[in-house]
């Protein structure tokens, strides 16, 4: 996938940069493809920040002969037509015009997205054509609408799969509501329920790993449903329930032609993806015609992603549409 192309051959230079909370990485994108690479640790204060995402633009680009075009940035955090609501593991706690912030340091176009859309963009360049919703499960459960190639954010969060309702008595969520998808089922959902396992002595698997000071984590949880532990599938399962319900969700209002299933947590070869396709194939409408996808990890995907959205952004500018 790192090799893919996400513009249709264009050979316009543009830059990409991940900003995540450990890591700022940077690529320079030609014709669909990464040319180049860099990545730095996330410096502690945002001005550094700055500093830093705008040095790694300039260096990647000056060693290619000619200047990026444009600059696409996907962030970790709450990205609403290009202003960042919060984005606390970053620094960002209120609203914040981030391209005009860096426009002292990079005076290139700079356009943004949510990390998670962007990864979407990137993951979704297999499929141009048609409706793709992509379902990522990484700590949370997020996503992202693409159409024909094109990232559809609506004002910003369409796509943010997490949030849909499942349970309107269900948990708290940060988001003010209650009985999001991922208060129910998520990385960090999975996780804790490992933990739990280990502490109560109910899975000898997990216990035994967790005597080793190891932390557990949700694919600890696969272990053991894969080892035989039957509560570990028993949660599993009942995740995979949960999932499906909220993919139910997505087909009832999107109507897409694909839904992908992105990340290494869902991928098919696991004993979580598997039982996540099995419900689906059980519980989908009867009239749905949407098909269902699974893609493994690649740390490419964003940046790809971001790149692409910088591309349309700015062939857009230009023809004035």
């Amino acid at each position: 996938m790192a090799n893919a192309a996400v513009d249709g051959g264009h050979d316009t230079l543009v830059a990409a940069v991940d900003w995540g909370g450990t890591w700022i990485r940077v690529a320079a994108v030609s014709g669909g493809r990464l040319v180049r690479k860099d990545r730095r640790a996330k410096p502690q204060s945002l001005a550094d920040q700055y500093v830093t995402v705008a040095d790694m633009v300039l260096g990647i680009t000056s060693h290619l002969g000619r200047p990026a075009a444009a600059v696409g940035v996907g962030l970790a955090g709450v990205v609403q037509e290009g202003i960042v609501g919060t984005a606390l593991n970053l620094g960002f706690t209120d609203g914040t015009d981030v391209a005009a912030a860096l426009r002292p340091h990079l005076p290139l176009p700079t356009y943004l997205l949510n990390d998670v859309q962007a990864q979407a963009l990137g993951v979704a360049a297999r499929w141009p054509h048609g409706t793709t919703a992509v379902l990522t499960m990484g700590t949370g459960v997020g996503g992202a609408v693409i159409r024909d190639g094109l990232l559809d954010p609506g004002l910003g969060g369409a796509g943010d799969f997490g949030h849909v309702v499942i349970d309107v008595d269900g948990p708290r969520c940060p988001c003010g509501g209650t009985g999001c998808l991922e208060q129910l089922v998520s990385g960090r959902i999975l996780a804790e329920a490992a933990n739990a396992l280990a502490e109560a002595g109910l899975s000898p698997l997990l216990a035994a790993r967790a005597r080793t000071g190891r932390v557990l984590h949700a694919g600890d949880l696969q272990d053991a449903a894969r080892d035989g532990d039957s509560r570990a599938a028993e949660i599993l399962d009942r995740s995979a329930v949960v999932l499906s319900a909220g993919m139910r969700t997505i087909v009832a209002t999107l109507d897409p032609h694909r839904i992908v299933l992105a990340g290494a947590k869902l991928a098919p070869d696991t004993w979580f993806g598997q039982a996540v396709r099995t419900h689906w194939d059980r519980t989908r409408p009867h009239w749905a015609r949407t098909e269902l996808h699974h893609v493994g990890e690649d740390e490419d995907s964003a940046l790809l992603g971001a790149a692409s959205h910088a591309l349309n952004k700015f062939t857009a500018a230009q023809s004035g549409s």
